[in-house]
């Protein structure tokens, strides 16, 4: 049930991310300035990740869960009657915020969890959060291009009733794990990761993973659009579908984590994020190369996601909270860093300046986990 409320959750700010050229067109903005508002909603998970997550280690998750998805509602709602470009990205920077739910239920599903389990267990949501992120861009195409963009947010409203009913009647009850005051849990944050190598290399590759990620998807409606093909945003919400394939390799990474060890699998993810780069350098002229590069680099993300947060994890049970909020808040950051750099080098290089800078974070990821080995 946490994988599902999860993935429903997470839809809220990925949505945007196919319907960008009816954003643009509608509201009469360059493609590099529609690509700001989906940078602002990345902006807003990581602030919502930097200030919210804390909160699990101190009070009940279950509570904090629904709060959030309350608040999703009202501002999905905001976000479909926006008649300004300043107004929508104020809504989308809220709704990043409080879409941090998912990164809520990931520390909840580790701290039940038995430390041989744990992988596995934090797995099974990762997974439930990432068909989550790309079926959400297929639905959000096909409404996109059927009803436009406004209609994807009034879908996004209407679709979180029955997510709030689901967390309130199903989840557990979270427990406490510290007595610290909200300031304590912020200023205790520093020393965890200043005192633990692990969570800063996890933060640190993930960051950089996470930019390959966004800078494809980002930049895919742009380049359906403007290739030889002319497919409009339903299609690219489609290719939603064709990354939900790699999903599943969440689970499997988690349960790989488990018996071979975490630096073994994020080397692995490394290469294969490296290895989807070289594919999709030639997605402008193939569409064999745009799907196989869409499955090979949603299996390397997905694998890194995991070990990175199942070896940030083990770093301090009683700090699953915190440190998840770390984590995440440096991956989300890497992945609006991701945004806006791939949105200026797609208006000035196109799609080949897109792929060489995938190409070259995987090799700078390559090169700082070398030099961080044990």
């Amino acid at each position: 049930m946490m994988a599902v409320i999860a993935g429903a959750v997470i839809t809220n700010l990925y949505c945007i991310q196919p319907i960008l050229p009816l954003i643009a067109a509608d509201l009469g903005l360059d493609l590099a300035t529609a690509d700001l508002v989906a940078s602002v909603a990345l902006l807003g998970f990581a602030t919502g990740l930097a200030l919210l997550l804390p909160l699990g280690d101190r009070y009940d998750r279950r509570k904090l869960v629904l709060v959030q998805i309350v608040l999703a509602l009202l501002l999905a709602v905001v976000a479909s009657l926006s008649r300004s470009v300043g107004l929508l990205m104020a809504a989308s920077f809220g709704l990043g915020a409080v879409a941090c739910v998912p990164q809520q239920l990931v520390p909840f599903a580790a701290v039940m969890s038995a430390p041989a389990e744990r992988g596995r267990s934090v797995g099974t949501v990762v997974s439930g959060i990432m068909v989550g992120i790309l079926l959400g861009r297929t639905v959000s195409g096909a409404v996109g291009a059927a009803w436009g963009w406004r209609a994807v947010y009034g879908v996004e409203a209407a679709f979180m009733v029955p997510v709030g009913i689901a967390a309130a009647l199903l989840l557990p009850r979270g427990m406490a794990g510290t007595t610290l005051s909200y300031g304590q849990l912020l200023k205790s944050m520093w020393p965890l990761m200043r005192d633990h190598r692990a969570i800063r290399a996890s933060m640190l590759i993930q960051a950089l993973l996470w930019a390959c990620f966004n800078a494809f998807w980002v930049n895919l409606a742009a380049l359906l659009a403007s290739g030889p093909w002319h497919l409009g945003s339903g299609w690219a919400g489609a290719f939603g579908i064709i990354g939900a394939s790699g999903a599943l390799a969440a689970s499997f990474s988690g349960r790989a984590t488990d018996r071979l060890g975490a630096r073994a699998v994020i080397a692995a993810a490394i290469g294969i994020v490296t290895l989807s780069y070289l594919l999709l350098a030639g997605a402008a002229t193939s569409l064999v190369l745009l799907v196989l590069g869409v499955i090979v680099l949603d299996i390397g993300v997905q694998a890194g996601l995991v070990a990175n947060q199942t070896r940030a994890f083990a770093a301090d049970p009683k700090a699953q909270g915190r440190i998840n909020s770390l984590y995440m808040t440096a991956t989300f950051g890497g992945g609006a860093l991701g945004v806006a750099a791939s949105g200026w080098a797609m208006s000035h290089y196109g799609w080949s300046g897109v792929s060489l800078s995938g190409i070259a974070l995987g090799l700078i990821a390559a090169l700082c986990h070398w030099r961080q080995r044990s």
